[in-house]
């Protein structure tokens, strides 16, 4: 197929589904409307509300970035919970995922993003469940939080939030400047004006954040604006959990295996950590591992002659579940961090007006 093949199918994918996101972006607006002039009833729970979310489908590393605002309030002195939908998880209904003391449950009955937050952050309480006023309640009566974080909560306006922090991906912060389904904005950019804070990720990308800040600006023109990064630290050993250091990359011919949001730059990431990436294979995003996957796996390290199979810690949690015998090479799972390299002091300002430190 040629370019211009190419090119004309995805035009014309476009008209297709331009009438879906007019249909989406309508539904969307009357939905707002409903919420901000009080015809639909949003709840307040007792304890400061914090969400951390975004405008837009995937990518821009919500999960890391409330596994690190997590991490700070618990320095603070406060008991934290995390609530999240729990996408893809085994249970629609509120679900204690941690307590804060032991894990409650585990994939396939907990979520992914849930399980790695538990895994990630002993003596953080994780819950997960569709309406988050519920799980909210749960959380109040089970775990007794100082505060709770809502893991992609911009959208939730059911619960009352007493502080919005919204992540913008610094390669595509528009989204493609198109609702669903024909671009990735989960609401129109207008949106932006509801934040209290924004936060472009990935920002040491290589990419014109000028232009970012530009779109940003555009509809939120006071919004506070802060910067975060992504830092690989090292490498799990998927099967005994021993940590590595990064340096196991260097001048090793992997298989890469994925299954979330952003495949690509996780390729590029252990490229840039010296690795020779001999082969990508691509699941769906939040994609549930068979038996049947381990075989493709190992195959597809055979067939590039890989001296290790390098997946992400999103897909770990689900593989360790599986009979990793069927995996002939060694495999490991690349831990990556969020940083904050900007907006640090203005986001703390706004914690501090929140929570008291120690109150706990």
């Amino acid at each position: 197929m040629t370019e211009a093949s190419e090119r004309w199918i995805a035009r014309a994918w476009l008209t297709c589904l331009r009438p879906a996101s007019y249909a989406y972006g309508t539904a969307i607006s009357f939905r707002t409307a409903l919420f901000a002039h009080g015809l639909a009833r949003t709840h307040r729970l007792p304890v400061p509300v914090l969400s951390v979310g975004n405008i837009s489908a995937g990518g821009s590393g919500k999960t890391p970035f409330v596994e690190m605002l997590a991490a700070r309030l618990c320095e603070q002195g406060q008991r934290v919970v995390i609530i999240l939908r729990g996408y893809r998880g085994g249970s629609k209904k509120p679900t204690i995922v941690s307590d804060g003391r032991e894990l409650k449950c585990e994939p396939p009955v907990a979520a992914d993003e849930a399980y790695l937050l538990a895994r990630h952050l002993p003596g953080v309480a994780v819950l997960t469940g569709v309406d988050r006023y519920q799980v909210g309640k749960v959380a109040l009566e089970h775990v007794t939080p100082s505060v709770i974080i809502l893991d992609d909560g911009f959208q939730h306006l059911r619960l009352y939030r007493d502080l919005d922090i919204v992540l913008v991906d610094a390669a595509n912060p528009l989204g493609y400047g198109r609702l669903l389904p024909s671009g990735l904005l989960r609401e129109p950019p207008e949106a932006f004006g509801r934040a209290d804070i924004v936060i472009i990720t990935h920002a040491d990308a290589g990419r014109n954040l000028g232009s970012a800040i530009r779109a940003i600006r555009r509809h939120a023109p006071t919004t506070p604006i802060g910067m975060a990064v992504h830092r690989p630290v090292n490498l799990i050993d998927v099967r005994s959990g021993a940590c590595l250091s990064l340096e196991r990359l260097t001048g090793q011919r992997l298989l890469a295996v994925s299954g979330i949001a952003t495949p690509s730059r996780f390729e590029a990431t252990l490229g840039q950590l010296g690795a020779y990436v001999a082969a990508h294979r691509v699941f769906p995003d939040h994609h549930y591992y068979s038996s049947a996957d381990l075989e493709i796996i190992n195959e597809a390290a055979r067939n590039v002659g890989a001296s290790m199979i390098v997946t992400t810690e999103k897909d770990m949690v689900k593989l360790m579940r599986l009979d990793l015998v069927k995996i002939d090479a060694p495999l490991y799972a690349l831990s990556i961090v969020l940083e904050l390299v900007e907006g640090a002091k203005m986001l703390d300002a706004m914690l501090s007006r929140l929570v008291t430190p120690g109150d706990s």
